[in-house]
């Protein structure tokens, strides 16, 4: 019987012919560490007893949890980080380069067919260029400083194979969102998550990046994109190795196969306080919304904005509630700037915070106040998420969190651009 995409990794990194349920040992190409899952890291390595990192290069320290750092506790934890940096040889980016997974990416650790682990849950983006991105714990992560390779349970695989053309205005955070509504919150758990389809001809890569961003949001252990024209092009652009591509075999066995017609879905927004919980926009059409956040790991890049600045050109007014901006890197916060992104969001009465992970999980300035219900581009909506239990997520696409930013309620972004009063 054949491979899929994960399998065939997998193989490739033990040096042994593997499939689903196999416990191995395998070599890891790249790992991402923060100042949220390091910290503890380095406090492991050093009960450990360890003494070595044979491969600092394939390491990389980001610090985007506490941006700017909060306090001294945290200013500790993260002086830590910077200490066994030193020590070992690992790069540091600093607080203000971005949040990890954007910067890892544009650091060049994300190649195709390369495994790669992260101290972060999301660490499941990096399938998007054709690899294995695998979040994992601070114990885990200790063993791969210490000696480069960690063991896995090779991992069952899901099929989805996308078709059609999606609708205007809609893109990879419906299809996500869609997905996981479908799937469930448990309903990849364990499960590499494996895309093809001609639809995918029509999901831009920063869409890819979104979708597989999201599915650590159904538990699955990783997600993997096809190495397809679009893939190919991406690294050419950028000057990445494809060598390592991998194309799963005709004849590989999926435990479970999904198609999604892109041109059947539409706005989805996800309600507190769970991302499953995903309904049409148009069900929740006209009610208030206090706070909208556009940006994060999941919908910061520059294509999101861009997106929001295509629909801001074509509406007037300010932003009827607090909006809060969150770039993913320093990269993207000056493209938006020299595109005058960045003014127009400013003149509409936006607040632009430092690229970094702040507001999205509660650990930086941005928490909603008692009551609030948040419209957000992040990945997550779970109580307390946040930083305030007593607020409510909900999670949308770019465009339909401003379309609610201009109009302070739910609302779908197209009809701003039909109506014949604004």
């Amino acid at each position: 019987m054949g491979k899929t995409s994960a399998e065939k990794i997998f193989s490739r990194k033990t040096g042994a012919d593997v499939k689903a349920g196999d416990v191995i040992m395998a070599q890891v190409d790249a790992a991402m560490s923060n100042d949220a899952s390091g910290p503890l890291t380095i406090e492991i390595f050093h009960k450990m007893k360890a003494s070595h990192v044979p491969y600092p290069e394939r390491i990389a320290f980001i610090l985007d949890h506490y941006v700017p750092c909060p306090d001294s506790k945290v200013a500790k934890l993260q002086q830590s980080v910077f200490d066994f940096s030193e020590q070992y040889g690992i790069p540091v980016c600093r607080g203000g380069e971005g949040i990890a997974h954007q910067v890892f990416d544009e650091r060049g650790y994300v190649q195709p067919g390369r495994l790669i682990v992260g101290g972060d849950s999301h660490s499941t983006t990096y399938g998007y260029l054709n690899c294995l991105g695998i979040g994992i714990g601070s114990s885990d992560m200790a063993m791969v400083f210490q000696s480069g390779e960690l063991w896995f349970k090779v991992p069952e695989t899901i099929r989805i194979d996308f078709t059609g053309r999606p609708a205007q205005m809609v893109g990879g955070k419906e299809a996500a969102l869609w997905l996981i509504r479908q799937l469930g919150a448990n309903g990849g758990n364990y499960k590499a998550i494996e895309f093809g389809g001609a639809g995918l001809a029509h999901l831009t890569m920063d869409d890819r990046k979104t979708i597989c961003n999201m599915m650590a949001e159904c538990c699955a252990k990783c997600a993997i994109m096809p190495f397809d024209q679009a893939a190919e092009q991406y690294c050419r652009e950028r000057g990445l190795c494809t060598d390592g591509a991998v194309f799963p075999d005709d004849d590989a066995h999926y435990c479970q196969r999904l198609t999604v017609d892109l041109s059947q879905v539409g706005h989805i927004v996800a309600c507190p306080h769970g991302v499953a919980n995903g309904v049409e926009l148009s069900e929740l059409a006209g009610r208030p919304v206090d706070m909208v956040m556009l940006g994060t790991c999941t919908n910061g890049r520059l294509e999101d904005f861009r997106n929001v600045h295509r629909l801001l050109k074509q509406v007037p007014g300010q932003f009827q509630v607090e909006t809060l901006v969150v770039p993913a890197s320093r990269a993207v916060y000056l493209a938006m700037t020299e595109e005058g992104i960045t003014a127009q969001l400013l003149s509409r009465g936006a607040a632009i915070l430092p690229p970094g992970c702040g507001p999205c999980c509660g650990s930086s300035p941005g928490v909603p106040r008692d009551g609030f219900t948040v419209l957000s581009t992040a990945n997550r909506n779970f109580l307390g998420r946040m930083g305030n239990t007593a607020a409510n997520i909900y999670l949308g696409s770019p465009v339909v969190a401003a379309a609610a930013a201009l109009t302070g309620k739910f609302t779908d972004p197209k009809e701003l651009i039909s109506c014949d009063s604004i």
